[in-house]
């Protein structure tokens, strides 16, 4: 497998996004291939489709002001992540930690970063469906057969730094499903799957970087995936079923009765 970064110029609301990753295969003396996979920066698709707000001029909730204050934030911020966030869990310094969408993530995805000042950048309102609609403009103007991450990052539990996952995908097959199969001892396994969407997504935003890259898209080749139309959504699963949620949740919700 080869993951190659590819460079763009700043992107403006409005801009051909397909054509500018296009025009940066093409820069890096790059073909794309059926059975490659693309992947997009979501703040790339954020400045695209508008989706930059300003939050210095929200009004914010007592709900925000008190959130902000627990977490050293803007109160508008504040306001626009309770805005957008399905569930708020609680604070820490500089995150809200919230469920949006199904995902566990800070500040419900929202973020500073590569932004103007004042301003924040949204999730897309359907990552897989963005993730969908690249892959088939890709599809129409070049006849190849690919599959699209859009990529994210986020912090994981009790480590330290961010790491790439997949907001949207569209194409291939996300998930592989371990489950009743045997080791190399002959030990059957019972609840392992491998999330190959993440590990795709993290390979990618290993290059993509935090800070002025200027890396929002990624072509890997010959990846291990399988190619089709498949459920983005099976990428989820709910708190019940989680690992680290189920646990946590519970344990605290006991403390609070």
């Amino acid at each position: 497998m080869r993951v190659i970064p590819l460079k763009s110029r700043v992107v403006k609301r409005g801009d051909d996004l397909v054509g500018l990753l296009l025009d940066s295969i093409e820069a890096a003396g790059e073909s794309l291939d059926d059975g490659d996979i693309v992947a997009v920066a979501d703040k790339v698709i954020a400045h695209v489709k508008g989706r930059i707000v300003d939050y210095s001029s929200i009004k914010p909730s007592e709900e925000a002001v008190k959130l902000a204050r627990e977490a050293e934030l803007e109160p508008g911020f504040a306001e626009l992540v309770l805005e957008h966030s399905d569930l708020v869990i609680g604070t820490a310094y500089r995150t809200i930690l919230t469920i949006k969408d199904g995902v566990l993530v800070a500040n419900a995805g929202i973020d500073h970063k590569n932004a103007p000042g004042g301003h924040a950048a949204l999730w897309p309102e359907d990552p897989n469906r963005e993730a969908e609609e690249i892959r088939l403009e890709i599809l129409r103007r070049t006849s190849r057969r690919v599959g699209v991450i859009v990529v994210d990052s986020r912090l994981a539990p009790l480590r330290r730094g961010t790491t790439g996952f997949a907001l949207g995908i569209s194409g291939f097959k996300g998930v592989r499903d371990f489950r009743g199969g045997r080791d190399l001892f002959g030990n059957r396994i019972y609840v392992t799957m491998m999330n190959v969407a993440d590990e795709l997504a993290s390979a990618a935003h290993l290059y993509m970087g935090e800070a002025a890259e200027l890396t929002p898209f990624v072509l890997i080749k010959d990846p291990p995936v399988e190619l089709g139309d498949f459920d983005p959504e099976l990428l989820k699963i709910s708190p019940e079923e989680c690992a680290y949620f189920k646990p946590l949740y519970s344990k605290l919700a006991s403390k609070l009765r």
